[in-house]
């Protein structure tokens, strides 16, 4: 299992959430990041176990900023872990077909390394 292995920011930014959001989430992270554009996008890191940042800290890329969950016990634990090009996006209530505002994770990573 992956529970509680360390979940590590993608890239330097600005936790703007750090809370646990109940439901299908448990506690989730998310993080704004300044791209060299000057264009901002968000990481947001759900089911974790533990969080190890707070609202308003900055982050470097490679800090460890919480531990691999379950969503109290809603999951088998793993990273949920999308890369959103809108900012402040609702939740939700699960998979949409309506994917505008997200980015392809491993695109986007690949792109800015």
């Amino acid at each position: 299992t992956d529970l509680g292995d360390p979940i590590f920011s993608i890239a330097n930014g600005k936790v703007v959430q750090a809370y646990d959001a109940g439901g299908g989430w448990g506690n989730i992270i998310r993080i704004i990041h300044l791209l060299p554009s000057g264009k901002k996008v968000e990481s947001l890191y759900a089911h974790c176990d533990e969080i190890k940042v707070k609202r308003g800290q900055i982050v470097n890329r490679g800090d460890q900023i919480g531990t691999i969950g379950d969503a109290h016990g809603a999951y088998y634990a793993h990273l949920h872990f999308e890369i959103r090009s809108k900012i402040g996006l609702p939740l939700g209530g699960g998979y949409s077909s309506d994917q505008s505002g997200y980015l392809d994770p491993t695109k986007f990573i690949e792109e800015h390394r």
